[in-house]
């Protein structure tokens, strides 16, 4: 179609003509660390048990957060990015996670199967109730 051809009939008289052109949309985000998080984190502090690949007893961390894909700890245990964990939830099976960030002695592991959002308040309900 060249510039200034008409495309099709007019329309009738007293209706809206189609629009045509270009939409650009500009979104805004105030917490730049949200822009990479899959669910929101739930604030927690209880205590549960995680263990790194190699058979190794389950060593007791803190749960200082929770969602539905991931948590962070508080522990003293020499953590690697990549490494396999399994958490040790209460009333669940042990949950395979991996470890995605470490700092000092936080860490922020991601689960392999994200948790069902009715588990997660399961979880939160039982820990603060």
């Amino acid at each position: 179609m060249n510039p200034g051809e008409k495309n099709g009939p007019p329309p009738p008289e007293g209706s809206t003509p189609p629009l045509s052109g270009e939409l650009s949309i500009q979104v805004s985000v105030s917490d730049p660390d949200q822009t990479e998080r899959k669910s929101s984190r739930i604030p927690v502090d209880f205590s549960a048990g995680l263990r790194q690949r190699g058979g190794a007893a389950p060593v007791s961390v803190q749960i200082l957060d929770l969602s539905t894909h991931g948590f962070r700890i508080d522990s003293l245990l020499d953590l690697s990015v990549g490494t396999d964990v399994w958490l040790r939830l209460p009333g669940l099976e042990p949950c395979h996670a991996k470890v995605a960030w470490t700092e000092g002695y936080l860490a922020g592991c991601a689960f392999e199967r994200p948790l069902h959002p009715a588990v997660l308040d399961m979880i939160v309900s039982r820990i603060k109730g």
